[in-house]
């Protein structure tokens, strides 16, 4: 906890939802410094800590007083401050007014918008513990739980009912009050094993306090306490703890004074598969599976319990666990009645959106769009098949007991009925993988069969979410499409995978509402995923602004150029050789931004000087090289291919003018350049590279 803490503010309340206090801590914690500093209190450090049924605020170094400052307040205008006859306008007397100000301590000062007016102020000192009340009542209504209540006739809002405030600076209470409910020194135990009302006779014993009377209000500390009991009573069973950090953080915010229990399960339930036992118990229970030394689960789970274990508590565990795992038997065996692909055609009947269909329609364009990668992607006839196998069983298991009863396990279970039926495994992998990634930190498809059609589903998503609207906007992206468009590029990118994706969206646009529409915005939205992915991997701006900015939307070849950009950049002339490209750019693109539709003709007898002859010689020559290069996506040696003619550019721009009075030689010189540069339209921006 935080050391030499003087600062106190513990909100006690009834049992507040667990996944509701993280966010809140965040909040707290940034919210309470921030006010801080506005109102120029000092201290050392903020931490804030959680319970089912406290959240608590500690600072350090709180100042007693705030600071006092000199401030520059600036007042009207002068042409506003003062009528025609000079005497001080309602304007002027309302600044004075308001700051407690004379007109004697007034300065003119000119500005860019004209003369104003100005006055220095000293900002008054006050007592911390006046000010603490109305931040502290700013800061606890401005708590963005995602819902509140209000009990009884109070106006005060908040997810569960409010019992006390405890509010203390320098071991002194702190009057404070919301909606009839004023501060205090004292806080509550445990709300079992010690329910009552206790006294803090000074901050620095509030966590020892706590602890005394049955409750651990450091929730790093109960995490941490956790998880060391978890793995070593899994080993104890002779296993190993099936960890989830997202289940790990639900039960630190469960409990006040966490303990783990072992308990059993009938052997006999292990013939269920282990990813819905470890559901079951995860998301009905919140109970931890252990899995023993050769992969599969052992007959056992651990409980965190808020009160220490007992016989009872153990029994209670059991007996509820079975009822759960009897249910889930149950509906495994229902859905093994049928083959996962007796389930397609009942899609027909499952509305995924109203403007687009069922899921079988949904399948129905997997399907489409498949063929498609299919062909792009050159597979043969055996992978083909089983990437259309794979989209037409993807959805099947929507419509199965186990889905219905946990969503979480879509794909998963389609994965396991597939493999149960006698489907290929890659057919049954990419049941599973479509979905992936499912969250930041999952993992990518593997296997050319799982990320063609996990491309298809999100370009399916991508085309069909915008076809209705549903576009992310600001912060909110309700159907994840950033993460999807963001997988899309990290897919291609890492499975090698050469796709012109305009050429896709314009062969799958017919399949929607105003589908060709659509290609252009999605094209942009995915780019802005590609930068994301480019700068991550470590490109420069102007690496990725070069490689991206040209209409162009292969995202591995942009990816390869950025890459091979980036690593020859380094080379000694490489960057002087990229700026000589780009001056050729900008003569030409200034030429032609004035005269777009003006016909130059390049005529080798009309070169005069020795550098410009040299120029041509020297990209002539190796013209048909670097299509080939360009063609075969071999930038590197393109690159260094490049390099060679940095000394022919150089030599050319020390001794050329281009835009000589002698308009056949000015128009041949462009048309050289112009010729010399065609190649490259398609490659990069060089106007995009910096100096």
């Amino acid at each position: 906890m935080l050391q030499n803490a003087n600062f106190l503010c513990e909100i006690g309340t009834e049992e507040i939802p667990a996944g509701y206090l993280p966010p809140a801590i965040d909040y707290i914690k940034k919210a309470f410094g921030d006010r801080l500093r506005e109102e120029r209190i000092a201290f050392d450090a903020v931490e804030v800590y959680a319970t089912p049924r406290r959240i608590a605020i500690m600072a350090s170094g709180v100042a007693s007083d705030q600071s006092t400052e000199e401030v520059e307040l600036k007042g009207p205008s002068v042409k506003a401050a003062y009528d025609p006859d000079g005497k001080p306008t309602k304007a002027l007397l309302g600044f004075l007014k308001g700051n407690g100000l004379e007109e004697a301590h007034l300065l003119r000062r000119a500005t860019d918008k004209g003369e104003y007016l100005f006055a220095g102020k000293t900002l008054s000192s006050e007592k911390t513990s006046v000010i603490l009340p109305a931040i502290l009542g700013e800061m606890i209504g401005g708590i963005p739980f995602p819902k509140k209540m209000r009990w009884s006739d109070l106006k005060l809002a908040f997810p569960r009912p409010i019992a006390y405030f405890c509010v203390l600076l320098n071991d002194e209470v702190v009057p404070f009050g919301m909606s009839g409910i004023s501060s205090s020194a004292s806080v509550r135990g445990h709300y079992i094993r010690s329910n009552r009302m206790v006294e803090v006779k000074s901050i620095p014993s509030y966590g020892d306090l706590l602890r005394e009377n049955g409750v651990v209000v450091d929730h790093n500390e109960r995490r941490e306490t956790i998880r060391l009991e978890l793995e070593r009573m899994a080993k104890s069973l002779g296993g190993e703890l099936v960890s989830d950090d997202e289940l790990l953080e639900t039960v630190t915010f469960l409990t006040e004074s966490p303990f783990v229990l072992a308990c059993d399960f009938k052997p006999e339930f292990l013939s269920i598969p282990d990813i819905v036992l470890i559901t079951e118990m995860k998301e009905h229970q919140k109970y931890f599976a252990v899995r023993g030394s050769g992969g599969g689960l052992l007959p056992n789970f651990l409980v965190i319990s808020n009160n220490p274990p007992s016989s009872y508590v153990k029994a209670g565990n059991e007996r509820v666990i079975t009822a759960r795992f009897n249910d889930a038997r149950f509906f495994f065996d229902e859905d093994r009645k049928s083959r996962l692909a007796d389930k397609v055609d009942s899609l027909k009947n499952v509305l995924f959106h109203k403007e687009l269909g069922s899921i079988f329609d949904k399948v129905e364009r997997l399907r489409f769009i498949s063929a498609y990668l299919a062909g792009i992607l050159g597979m043969d006839s055996s992978t083909a098949a089983k990437l259309d196998r794979a989209a037409i069983l993807c959805k099947a298991d929507l419509n199965s007991s186990m889905v219905f009863e946990f969503t979480s396990l879509q794909g998963k279970m389609g994965r396991i009925y597939a493999l149960l039926d006698g489907e290929d495994a890659e057919v049954a992998d990419a049941i599973d993988d479509h979905y992936r990634p499912r969250s930041q930190e999952d993992t990518m498809p593997r296997g050319t069969v799982s990320r063609a059609l996990s491309l298809a589903e999100k370009l399916d998503n991508l085309l069909g979410s915008y076809s209705v609207g549903n576009i992310p906007k600001g912060s909110q992206d309700p159907y994840a499409l950033r993460r999807q468009a963001g997988a899309i590029v990290e897919m291609v990118v890492d499975g090698a995978m050469s796709i012109d994706f305009r050429t896709v969206l314009e062969h799958c646009a017919p399949k929607y509402a105003r589908g060709k529409e659509l290609v252009r915005p999605i094209l942009a939205f995915i780019g802005g995923r590609a930068k994301t992915l480019f700068s991550e991997r470590g490109f420069r701006y102007d690496e990725i602004d070069a490689c991206l900015s040209i209409d162009y939307h292969n995202y591995l070849e942009q990816y390869r150029r950025a890459h091979s950009l980036h690593e020859f950049r380094g080379r000694e002339g490489f960057s002087e050789m990229l700026l000589s490209f780009k001056r050729m750019n900008n003569i030409v693109a200034a030429f032609r931004q004035k005269e777009p539709d003006y016909a130059l003709h390049f005529d080798p007898a009309l070169l005069r000087e020795d550098a410009e002859r040299g120029l041509y010689e020297f990209f002539e020559s190796r013209r048909g090289k670097i299509q080939d290069l360009i063609r075969a996506d071999s930038y590197r040696a393109l690159f260094g291919l490049l390099i060679e003619g940095k000394k022919a550019v150089d030599n050319f721009f020390d001794d050329v003018m281009v835009m000589c009075d002698d308009v056949r030689v000015r128009d041949n010189r462009l048309a050289l350049l112009e010729s010399i540069l065609a190649p490259f339209r398609g490659l990069l921006d060089f106007t995009k590279i910096s100096e």
